[in-house]
């Protein structure tokens, strides 16, 4: 009989080769009803709207935006947490959207979630080595001692005392909480974990560890991550491409340095020239573009570009209709009909 993690580490042979997820064309509405009785649907929340990209396995997207852009539900809709109205998310060649919940319950074993709340995501009646090992017992992996091993393993490998097993998630810091969380998210050996701004809620310097810890286990276990935030700095870090979103909308996406370095959306400008600069001389003399206005709201977006109310180089097309993601060389794409380039960065 082999033991627990023996049997986490026996894989079928791969027959699909490209990209570990696809997402193509994701939308997610969620209806706004009125009435109490007899309920009737007078609009609809544009959560997300027609978002694509790729991830392949052992690479780091972030996905970065402001709150409220459906960041959050695109990783749920990834996962069939929410069933997304529309759209197509293949995962090693498999369409998620067509399968059964009974169906949906294998796959789930290679695809797992960190969510943002380290409080609210852990259950406060049940110890610690219960919620870590519940998905094993959840998908009848081990006998019971096999899976407490396991659990003691799983504890050791995020940094924590493999003796905590009885003890409650009340008993523990933030930063310990996150790393119970990222314990549970490892158990069942999976490819791809989403990170749902896992470490906003901490301190500085427990998200530092936090990100270090992540990265270590990327290397050690070939992890893909789909790192979600909203904080660009600490997304620059640890991402080999970044996907900004607006509004339901994915407006650029690229190679991390390239993005940072050469921002061709006037959001994404505008998000890099919040990032405060430790250094006060190079604070005093950087070019600052802060963002007007408020974000539209979801259920009655702006017709043609989203970013149009807001952006410093509308122009009339821009209010008709969505700009196509265009190349801009060195796997950079954007959504935008007036582009910035070095000389247009400068002057703003």
């Amino acid at each position: 009989m082999p033991t627990v993690t023996e049997e986490l580490r026996v894989t079928p042979a791969k027959t699909y080769e490209g990209p570990l997820l696809r997402v193509k064309d994701l939308v997610k509405r969620f209806p706004i009803t009125s009435g109490i009785v007899f309920q009737r649907t007078v609009g609809y929340i544009h959560a997300v709207e027609g978002v694509s990209f790729e991830l392949d396995t052992g690479e780091t997207l972030g996905l970065v935006g402001e709150s409220g852009c459906g960041k959050s539900t695109t990783g749920r809709c990834i996962l069939q947490l929410y069933k997304p109205t529309s759209g197509s998310v293949v995962f090693e060649g498999q369409e998620l959207t067509e399968l059964k919940r009974s169906e949906l319950q294998s796959v789930r074993r290679e695809m797992q979630i960190v969510f943002q709340d380290p409080y609210a995501s852990l259950n406060p009646r049940m110890t610690v080595g219960t919620i870590v090992g519940e998905p094993l017992a959840i998908h009848s992996i081990g006998k019971r001692r096999e899976r407490k091993g396991r659990v003691r393993e799983l504890l050791d490998i995020v940094g924590l005392n493999p003796n905590f097993t009885n003890r409650y998630p009340h008993e523990f810091s933030g930063g310990q909480r996150q790393r119970i969380g990222l314990a549970r998210a490892l158990a069942l050996n999976p490819k791809l974990i989403i990170c749902d701004e896992p470490v906003s809620a901490l301190d500085v310097s427990i998200q530092a560890q936090m990100l270090n810890l992540l990265d270590r286990l990327q290397q050690e276990f070939n992890l893909a991550y789909l790192f979600i935030a909203h904080d660009l700095s600490v997304v620059k870090h640890i991402s080999n491409r970044v996907a900004v979103m607006y509004l339901g909308k994915i407006v650029e996406i690229a190679p991390s340095e390239e993005l940072y370095q050469n921002p061709v959306h006037p959001y994404t400008f505008g998000l890099l020239a919040a990032i405060p600069i430790p250094d006060p001389v190079l604070e005093k003399k950087r070019v600052h573009k802060v963002l007007e206005g408020d974000v539209p709201s979801p259920d009655h977006p702006p017709t043609g570009c989203v970013f149009h109310t807001r952006c410093f180089r509308a122009q009339p097309i821009c209010t008709q209709q969505m700009p196509p993601m265009e190349d801009h060389g060195h796997g950079h794409s954007a959504a935008c009909y007036f582009p910035l380039d070095h000389e247009s960065r400068a002057l703003s």
